[in-house]
């Protein structure tokens, strides 16, 4: 690795790509250590799930893997990596929304008009129900779990932990009939006021963003990953993701301090 590194700063390579490369191929090498590889003979679908839970950018996956195909070439093995990362649900990175974010949204759901609107864009911004969700609940789907507040209709769930929500479900279970739409508003109204509101706040954020920190409400309450996974509608991959970040420990970080335990152990 040094010799390549050596040949890169003769070629007028930055000190910042020296440094660069040099740990992208310390976490190759690693790579290589744990599955028992080595740089000829490695399997490449592995190779990009390793990497995807460290470098959880496209930018930040190409230069890794472009680091590891000059590497190659420089040991003369003829290899040709996708620079493309892979397709995984945990691949996106998880975008925290502040406190300030979710009050000046707020703040823009409070001038509608409609009550019904609102909920439904408190209850998109709170649980990371989208509209065709939102569309499919009925009066009847609120109730309690244990003496918790839950949205409950077919395979979506949602434990609901924002009083403001709570008040305004309790108050429509009291006006309304059971088998009633849950909310007089269609999806498709509830999609554009979502994306004028948006637009309004300035962010750029989707409904997966509000999943998934629904997800970290959720983790930050310490309840167990199985259950998150069935109250959230996230899969068990981007809820351990979405764990780690909190945690700031990532996978790649578990995986390397374990590997290094074991190696070191042995000697």
């Amino acid at each position: 690795m040094e010799d390549f590194l050596s040949y890169l700063a003769e070629e007028g390579y930055s000190k910042n790509t020296l440094d660069t490369y040099r740990r992208v191929l310390k976490y190759f090498h690693s790579f290589l250590d744990f599955y028992g590889f080595d740089f000829k003979n490695f399997d490449e679908e592995k190779l990009y799930s390793f990497f995807s839970v460290r470098y959880r950018t496209e930018k930040s996956f190409r230069t890794a893997m472009s680091a590891i195909q000059h590497y190659l070439k420089f040991r003369k093995v003829k290899r040709r990596l996708k620079f493309q990362p892979p397709d995984y649900g945990e691949f996106k990175e998880f975008r925290p929304i502040t406190r300030e974010e979710f009050q000046k949204l707020t703040e823009l759901v409070m001038r509608l008009r409609s009550e019904d609107l609102q909920t439904a864009m408190l209850l998109i911004f709170k649980t990371g129900l989208s509209p065709a969700e939102i569309g499919k609940l009925k009066v009847s789907s609120f109730g309690t779990f244990l003496g918790i507040p839950i949205l409950q209709e077919g395979k979506v769930k949602r434990f609901i932990i924002d009083e403001e929500i709570v008040e305004r479900l309790k108050e429509i279970k009291e006006t309304k009939l059971p088998v009633s739409p849950l909310l007089n508003t269609r999806p498709s109204t509830m999609k554009v006021t979502f994306h004028r509101i948006m637009k309004q706040s300035n962010l750029d954020l989707t409904v997966a963003d509000f999943k998934d920190n629904y997800v970290a409400e959720l983790l930050k309450r310490e309840l167990p990953l199985d259950i998150v996974v069935e109250y959230s509608g996230r899969s068990l991959e981007r809820v351990s993701y979405i764990n780690r970040v909190l945690t700031l420990k990532s996978k790649a970080d578990i995986i390397e301090d374990k590997l290094k335990k074991r190696l070191d152990s042995s000697n």
